[in-house]
């Protein structure tokens, strides 16, 4: 039987070095006392220049892609905690600094955290990866107006190489368009649909949902072809989650009408866009009242309703759905979706809107801040402005 601690250590360096995340570098070393031993640490002091991109019309700006990854933390039975059960694991993103530090956000508002990965020994915590994200934002900080969801594409993209970066985006509430670092305008991927609410990976290729629930599935060629029949549900946006193995469409039922590509269009016209623009952004968006979850049967090509995620805690994140059990977890509890309120009127990754939690079992939506044991689940630090 192979023990993992006694590979080579020629080995060890040969699978680091094709570790392009420094927090995978990381985790790799806390492995064992071996691998740690076999693997330098990556450098905190070297400063890494960012990924500048020069974004053509109609998302005109240069913008940073900031990576990030989601990632469950493991605690360790002597870790201090000031309830009388000691925790199980929390959920933060981790991400780089443009100075290339390692910083800790929160996994729905994208906020900063004070805490810092230096205090960490670990060997001690466990950072198990539940995804990965990724952000278009202004040099300043701020997030690219307009940009709904952005994706890497191919998911082999690597940074490293800024000519062969290409990225997926949903912009202007539902085109979906793809750029390729270098060129000169945005590829419109469908000229027939400006419905679009999502994109994911699932299973090595990246998936998309329209308003009306239809799944689809880009090729490497950019072709969209349709992979699911619609779904004709009555709410007003859709995500997309994989849980356990399997492709789930979130329907979010909204209070109101949503922003459309032609409330873009209108602002973008005329000689005063800009002011347009402006009161674009400031325009309340609607909230969320109810929810419901389908899976698709593969088999039958049917839509699932499903009533309940059991254990399971859906994550509906500005630039990143996912689900975890909470049985892994520290607080809160299963059949549960988190999500932001107002999201929509945030929907370029701004952070705002209060978090909310919507259950299952009664199809109540609190706030977060009214129900502080839900809110364990994520690392336990106060939240600072962002960098």
């Amino acid at each position: 039987m192979c023990r993992w601690a006694d590979l080579p250590k020629e080995l060890l360096e040969m699978i680091s070095k094709r570790l392009d995340f420094r927090v995978d570098v990381l985790r790799f070393r806390s492995v064992c006392t071996s691998w740690r031993c076999s693997v330098s640490p990556p450098s905190f002091d070297q400063e890494i220049p960012p990924v500048f991109l020069k974004l053509p019309h109609p998302i005109c700006a240069d913008a940073v892609l900031m990576q990030t990854a989601i990632c469950r933390i493991e605690y360790p039975r002597n870790y201090p905690s000031s309830s009388s059960s000691l925790p199980k694991s929390s959920l933060v993103k981790v991400g780089e600094s443009k100075h290339g530090k390692l910083q800790l956000f929160h996994p729905l508002s994208n906020q900063l955290t004070k805490d810092s990965f230096i205090s960490l020994n670990f060997l001690d915590h466990k950072f198990v990866q539940l995804s990965e994200a990724c952000l278009l934002k202004l040099p300043s900080g701020i997030s690219v107006f307009g940009i709904n969801k952005v994706a890497m594409f191919p998911l082999s993209a690597s940074c490293n190489n800024n000519c062969e970066l290409g990225i997926l985006a949903i912009y202007h509430e539902g085109k979906l368009g793809y750029w390729k670092n270098g060129d000169k305008e945005w590829t419109l991927l469908d000229d027939r649909n400006f419905e679009y609410d999502d994109i994911i990976a699932y299973r090595g290729q990246f998936y998309v949902v329209d308003r009306r629930g239809t799944v689809s599935w880009i090729d490497p060629s950019l072709k969209v072809i349709q992979y699911s029949p619609p779904l004709y549900g009555c709410g007003g946006q859709k995500n997309l989650v994989e849980s356990c193995g399997d492709l789930y469409v979130v329907d979010r039922f909204l209070d109101g009408e949503r922003r459309t590509w032609r409330d873009y269009e209108d602002a973008m016209g005329g000689t005063d866009n800009s002011l347009r623009l402006s009161k674009l952004m400031r325009k309340p968006g609607p909230v969320a009242v109810d929810f419901r979850v389908y899976k698709l049967d593969e088999e039958w090509g049917t839509w699932v309703d499903i009533k309940s995620l059991e254990d399971r805690i859906f994550i509906l994140g500005i630039d990143c759905s996912f689900s975890v059990s909470c049985r892994d977890l520290n607080g809160g509890k299963g059949n549960c979706i988190y999500f932001l309120h107002d999201s929509l009127r945030f929907g370029n990754g701004m952070g705002g809107g209060a978090i909310h939690v919507f259950r299952f079992d009664d199809h109540s939506i609190d706030n977060l801040t009214e129900n502080p044991w839900f809110s364990e689940i994520f690392w336990p630090a106060n939240v600072g402005s962002s960098t």
